[in-house]
């Protein structure tokens, strides 16, 4: 085990005392226990800090205390935390499995972002399947973002290029996505297992059109709609990419770098 990387497992909460709980409980329960827990309330009222002090036997760090927003205590997480690699797993959300650790981290090898696919689940507790593309690109971002609940970020990552970005509600897990794989040439593994289950009743669900206007903003600041067209097609058509069609799409990859890169001074990432 002393190979292995340390995980930190990052938990945010704020009046939700019950699901709170069920993330404590299924965080303990792993039978993987070479991880750090670090867990930042924003000043519940709930009792959830008196829950906090009842586990607090089993909880690396944990404070209570107020925040402005989402974003402000993950960083706070990402600070106090001593890990190699982080993921996040918010109050309701759990791990798939007491097993899913022991399962996957063995198969960690140095990569920058390792991650799976989830559950999910609506108002009747019912789960079903959120399946995350086997390569990350900048395509597959401009469709669906991965889910953090099930992705380890390198620490380093946030160190070298900056914590999520406070001045959004919603949007700053993706758009901080966006930043490492449009800037910086990120090395990534994905692992064909279901890590966790969140629900789909929070934040970014209920706030889709501020999710969707916070993407808006970032876009237009960064890529231009041009740019991001290719890159989806460029997906969609990149099985072909070792027949006779890879040329043509060879040339069409060289020309939306070079108008990323015509655009803003970025350190090339490959998109495929």
């Amino acid at each position: 085990m002393q190979n292995q990387p340390l995980i930190s497992i990052i938990t945010v909460a704020y009046n939700n005392k019950s699901g709170l709980e069920e993330t404590i409980k299924s965080i303990i329960s792993q039978t993987w226990k070479d991880f750090e827990f670090v867990i930042i309330d924003g000043n519940s009222n709930d009792g959830s800090k008196e829950l906090l002090e009842s586990y607090s036997s089993q909880i690396n760090f944990w404070i209570s205390e107020p925040d402005k927003g989402i974003y402000n205590a993950m960083n706070k997480g990402i600070t106090n935390s001593k890990g190699d690699y982080l993921i996040f797993m918010n109050s309701g959300d759990r791990f798939s499995s007491t097993e899913i650790l022991e399962k996957i981290v063995p198969h960690f090898n140095n990569e920058d972002i390792i991650y799976g696919n989830a559950y999910y689940e609506l108002e009747n507790r019912k789960k079903y399947e959120y399946r995350i593309p086997s390569r990350i690109t900048v395509g597959s971002l401009l469709k669906e973002p991965i889910c953090h609940q099930s992705a380890f970020f390198k620490k380093e990552l946030f160190e070298k290029y900056g914590m999520y970005d406070e001045g959004n509600r919603i949007a700053s897990d993706w758009t901080f996505m966006m930043d490492i794989f449009i800037h910086h040439n990120i090395s990534q593994k994905y692992i064909n297992e279901f890590i966790s289950i969140f629900e789909k009743t929070g934040i970014s669900n209920t706030n889709t059109d501020l999710s969707f206007s916070e993407q808006k903003k970032y876009l237009a600041e960064n890529v231009s709609e041009e740019i991001q067209n290719m890159a989806k097609y460029f997906d969609e058509y990149s099985k072909f990419y070792n027949g006779k069609p890879g040329t043509m799409l060879r040339n069409f990859k060289d020309k939306i770098y070079n108008l990323i890169y015509r655009k803003r001074n970025y350190e090339r990432k490959y998109i495929d």
